[in-house]
């Protein structure tokens, strides 16, 4: 008890301050490439950097393309950022609105988020708090983590009591999903015991989660925790058992050396957009009647027929083949 008293005197730091308009944040599940695709499109419109001013991202703009055409709708979401900023492609930011309120109309939740951060701040298009509202709204129902994390900090900050218990709603939610912003938010809270319930045990878990995923301010967090508990152990005595398994477990994945490897494999080229592309290639289905020899594949019955001949030397060339 003593030590969950202790923690609780831990200094309330302001959790909304700069956290609004934390646009693709997409670590939208554990194990899928929302991350990948909200790091690209985050850093292509908020930076003046080029990710792929030397041209590595080529091939995979042609799959960007390509997925595009099939009607994937987030393929066709980072392509108009790509678009909008010059980065990789020619800019035109004409196109690339259009690309964006396509995917929209098509209920793209990325381009239902990144349409709304455009019309909340007038970026690329008129500035419509309203439409912002609506657009969020809908990717909200289409419970696109992103989305919903940012819902959620809207209505915290509303400090309408009313609307919190939706707000923590969206936040697990959107934690629950492997949202990273989310998560960390969550554990914050649940250490602090703000508008959720205080559970050590379940902030410790999702800032465990973070660290060995690489969140730096999750690592600082835990080195905190940890920090705070061997103090109350040493001012009133051993750490009960279980507390003690939370505290080694935390020191364990912040400082946990994380080493990233690029895999390389044959006919495969790297990008900054590269993850992006081979994971939306890799789980896109391009429609049932692909299958059916007897149906012919088109548009129409939303599958493309790609197949390999002689004067391919690999998937990515037989890929990059523009469809007749």
């Amino acid at each position: 008890m003593s030590s969950i008293i202790a923690l609780q005197k831990l200094k309330r730091t302001t959790l909304l301050v700069g956290a609004f308009f934390v646009a693709f944040s997409f670590s939208a599940s554990a194990n899928t490439n929302t991350s990948d695709q909200s790091s690209v499109t985050e850093n292509q419109t908020s930076s003046e950097e080029k990710l792929c001013a030397d041209g590595s991202c080529d091939p995979h703009i042609i799959m960007l393309h390509r997925l595009s055409r099939w009607g994937y709708q987030d393929a066709k979401s980072i392509l108009a950022v790509m678009y909008v900023s010059g980065d990789g492609v020619e800019q035109d930011i004409e196109h690339g609105v259009y690309l964006m309120q396509s995917a929209a109309k098509h209920d793209g939740a990325m381009a239902l988020f990144s349409l709304s951060k455009w019309h909340r701040e007038g970026l690329n298009v008129e500035k419509d708090t309203a439409k912002a509202d609506e657009l969020l709204d809908r990717a909200v129902e289409l419970e696109y983590p992103p989305a919903q994390y940012q819902k959620a900090l809207y209505l915290f900050a509303s400090e309408d009591e009313q609307l919190i218990g939706d707000a923590t709603e969206l936040l697990e939610n959107a934690a629950r999903k492997g949202s990273s912003p989310a998560m960390y938010l969550l554990a914050r809270l649940k250490l602090m015991g703000e508008w959720v319930e205080y559970d050590l045990e379940g902030a410790s878990n999702l800032l465990a989660r973070l660290s060995r995923e690489g969140h730096e301010d999750a690592r600082a967090l835990s080195r905190q925790l940890v920090a705070e508990l061997d103090r109350t152990a040493s001012e009133n005595g051993e750490l009960d058992s279980d507390t003690k398994e939370i505290a080694d477990r935390l020191h364990t994945f912040a400082n946990m050396e994380r080493i990233q490897v690029t895999p390389m494999s044959f006919g495969r080229t790297y990008s900054a957009v590269s993850a992006v592309t081979f994971e939306m290639d890799r789980t896109f289905t391009r429609g049932a009647m692909s299958r059916i020899r007897t149906q012919t594949c088109g548009f129409e019955t939303g599958c493309v027929a790609v197949r390999p001949n002689s004067q391919h030397s690999s998937l990515m060339d037989m890929l990059s083949e523009p469809v007749n």
